[in-house]
């Protein structure tokens, strides 16, 4: 009986999980509240809290996602917690096949909720934040190898087989080959597993004084078998249909673990090297393909991680370089299998802006984000929305239409006003709109006031602020002047080869004969080598690079250093592509030993690394 009860609740997640996705927000929060004990609806809201905070990134929105999955990893870990376990062994329990479910599902919502916490404690880039988001994601870890071990040996035990597509991604790893750091591979065993306690108050006075936990439990478990207690348990029986459920339960955070830590830059590596564990980007994709087939509550939200990937963190980190429609044929395949539930969705319609949008099909993107808008009843994905139909516009080079949606954004918004602010100010600039320039920049120099600057945007914002006017006079520069910070911010948003053939020879018109109103010292050089480069002139475009490079004399690197390196970096690809590989490399290299502390430096050496692989 206990398991149709389970049952009904994973169901009703999934149900109330599709009608949010379906716009219909109000229906959801109805049948949510039919359930409000119910661990399974509780979980589903936690990811979709997790979500609106990674889509919006509004302080309110991480707070709150934040400590939902605080609250869903202290209940997890006093359910399953390791004391609680054994005091059932050792003073008896009443444990049913239900029972085991009940705990494997907790077990994986435990590292789901992990996971989740430490990747918006590593997104909002504050040094401490690295190392407690580091420390919880080993969490995590730990938790997913023992949970995969225990799901994939009851998947076997009713199959027969490993799911299909698994025997190639989860490779095993060699205990005993003496590095200190392993891929993770939940088939790995973990003789020294226990489920973390959650987080609480800082005790080290007190724990340097007693025993560590794996300590204490080797102790006990070897009073207890002393005593003729033992640890060890007959499997119970598990419905099949219950089986590939968790198998598709435990794949889906594995996944998002494995494509999250695989996408970090490697100044952040070197902490997860040391924690001992590394992304794999195969392993984590494969993993939410499989999720996303099954009727677990996260199916869906599988397939909307895919489709940020493909979409998303593919052509912003650059994955494959230049080429930003890699991911598009895969993105498409997932929307029109998808369509039949959620053809009026105002989350995959943002998708498919964003798939228009990386073909260069602006007026279809456009068209798609206005009817996600008309849709939505949610504000986060109207905002969302709203945040690309600006982006089109850039990439358009429509300023005017680009700051108006700008200045929307900037009221509506609590994230980070502050930029918002500066691309319409760029905006009004270019457009040689000098009046709304100066009101914008004033609200600018407002709204920096509350800006973290210890933040990759944050630092951004304020080196750029004060080269918006000409601080000896007091005024505003041409509008050209402006067009190179617009031109730069497509660039490193890597959203310049979104932009048409004509927008690229209207860049290019720009840059030729224009040093003299270019704000950064080689940005006209850099902008005109990348538009070169887009329009397949590889020949004008290392030419350009070049000039680039000799015109930022040592003296002129002190500030502005990211226009050098990011130089180099092109510079480096090309002659790669022309053959000239070691000389490439030599390239890449100097970018990545000589130039430090620039504006968006991460970013830019995962890139070089990629780049370094394929020269090696």
């Amino acid at each position: 009986m206990a398991s149709s009860v389970s049952e009904a609740d994973w169901c009703t997640a999934r149900k109330g999980i599709s009608l949010l996705l379906n716009n219909k927000t109000k229906e959801a929060e109805a049948l949510f509240s039919q359930h409000p004990c119910s661990f399974h609806i509780k979980a589903g809201r936690s990811f979709l809290l997790f979500m609106n905070a990674l889509m919006t990134f509004e302080d309110d929105k991480l707070q709150q996602a934040v400590q939902v999955l605080r609250d869903m990893e202290r209940e997890c870990a006093g359910d399953i917690g390791w004391l609680k376990s054994m005091r059932n062994r050792v003073f008896g329990s009443d444990f049913t096949d239900s029972d085991y479910v009940r705990k494997l599902e907790r077990q994986v919502v435990l590292a789901d909720s992990q996971v989740c916490a430490a990747l918006l404690t590593l997104l909002q880039q504050e040094l401490s934040g690295y190392v407690r988001g580091g420390w919880i994601l080993r969490k995590a870890w730990r938790v997913y190898q023992h949970t995969y071990n225990q799901i994939l040996e009851l998947y076997r035990r009713t199959f027969g087989s490993n799911p299909s597509g698994f025997h190639s991604m989860y490779g095993t790893p060699d205990a005993n080959d003496g590095t200190s750091s392993q891929q993770l591979s939940p088939a790995s065993p973990s003789s020294d597993w226990s489920i973390p306690s959650y987080d609480g108050p800082s005790t080290t006075s007190l724990s340097s004084s007693m025993p560590s936990p794996s300590g204490l439990r080797s102790s006990l478990s070897m009073l207890f078998s002393l005593a003729g207690i033992t640890s060890e348990q007959q499997t119970p029986f598990v419905e099949p249909s219950e089986v590939t459920r968790l198998m598709s339960a435990v794949s889906f955070g594995y996944g998002i673990f494995q494509l999250s830590v695989s996408l970090l830059p490697p100044s952040l590596l070197k902490l997860i090297h040391f924690l001992g564990f590394e992304g794999d980007r195969h392993a984590g994709l494969t993993a939410l393909m499989y999720s996303r087939l099954s009727e677990d509550m996260r199916a869906p939200l599988a397939t909307l991680s895919l489709l940020w990937y493909h979409t998303i963190a593919r052509p912003f980190f650059a994955i494959d370089g230049s080429n930003v429609k890699a991911g598009v044929d895969a993105a498409k395949e997932l929307i029109a299998e998808c369509s039949p539930e959620f053809e009026n969705s105002a989350l995959f319609l943002f998708f498919v802006g964003r798939i228009e949008r990386l073909q260069s099909n602006v007026s279809r993107a456009l068209r798609a984000y206005k009817k996600a808008v008309e849709l939505s009843t949610q504000r986060e994905v109207t905002l969302l929305c709203l945040h690309e139909v600006a982006w089109c516009h850039l990439i358009h080079l429509n300023y005017k239409d680009a700051q108006s949606s700008l200045t929307t954004l900037q009221e509506e918004s609590r994230w980070s006003k502050s930029f918002y602010a500066y691309l319409a100010t760029v905006c009004s600039g270019a457009e040689g709109d000098l009046d709304i320039l100066l009101l914008t920049y004033k609200k600018l120099l407002i709204f920096m006031e509350g800006t973290m600057k210890e933040t990759q945007l944050g630092l951004f914002i304020s080196k750029r602020a004060p080269k918006l006017i000409n601080e000896e006079n007091g005024c505003a520069y041409s509008p050209t002047y402006y067009k190179f910070l617009i031109y730069e911010l497509l660039y490193l948003w890597n959203a310049l080869p979104s932009c048409s053939n004509e927008s690229l020879n209207s860049i290019l018109l720009e840059c030729k004969n224009s040093y003299f109103e270019e704000p950064m010292d080689g940005l006209s050089d850099l902008i005109e080598g990348i538009s070169y480069s887009y329009l397949r002139d590889k020949e004008a475009a290392a030419r350009c690079y070049r000039n680039c490079l000799k015109r930022r004399l040592p003296s002129k690197d002190n500030e502005d250093r990211h226009i050098s390196a990011f130089a180099l970096y092109e510079l480096g690809n090309i002659l790669y592509i022309q053959s000239n590989i070691e000389e490439g490399r030599c390239v890449l290299q100097r970018a990545l030993s000589q130039y430090k502390d620039y504006d968006f430096e991460s970013r830019l050496t995962v890139r070089i690394h990629a780049a370094l692989k394929k020269v090696s």
